[in-house]
């Protein structure tokens, strides 16, 4: 009986150490994959997608996925890599135009959409020190 026991102890972790390997190994193969969510809008003027939340209030600009068109005007959750504007298509800045903060934004090549929802929600007033709304011009 304790032999049986033994060997049902050992099995148990073998299996238990195989399975927590197969976890480890997919979570490596998407170490370099991000996820955010919020509302999409575009393209701008440079060709790319941007994504607006809370984090990202002026804009995240994302691209290199062909079904972002149809997801504009939608809430939607992206996962990708942190990339180069030319990697997601942004067109280059026409002859004598220089494009101001490019090394500050961020750009993420999408390769996956989730959709959340049909709309946005409206961006709610930010609230002062004092709980009040801040003032809107």
């Amino acid at each position: 009986m304790r032999k049986l026991a033994l060997c049902c102890v050992v099995l148990l972790f073998v299996v238990v150490s195989g399975v927590a390997q197969k976890k480890s190994k997919a979570a490596s193969k998407t170490a370099g994959e991000h996820q955010v969510t919020g509302c999409l809008a575009g393209p701008n003027d440079e060709g790319v997608y941007t994504l607006t939340n809370g984090q990202y209030t002026k804009g995240l600009e994302v691209g290199g996925n062909d079904e972002l068109k149809n997801h504009v005007g939608h809430k939607v959750k992206l996962m990708g890599t942190w990339a180069s504007a030319a990697d997601i298509g942004e067109k280059e800045p026409a002859a004598g135009e220089k494009k101001e903060n490019e090394k500050a934004e961020k750009h993420l090549k999408v390769s996956s959409i989730t959709h959340v929802a049909d709309t946005c929600a409206a961006p709610t007033a930010k609230k002062g020190k004092k709980g009040k709304a801040a003032p809107t011009t």
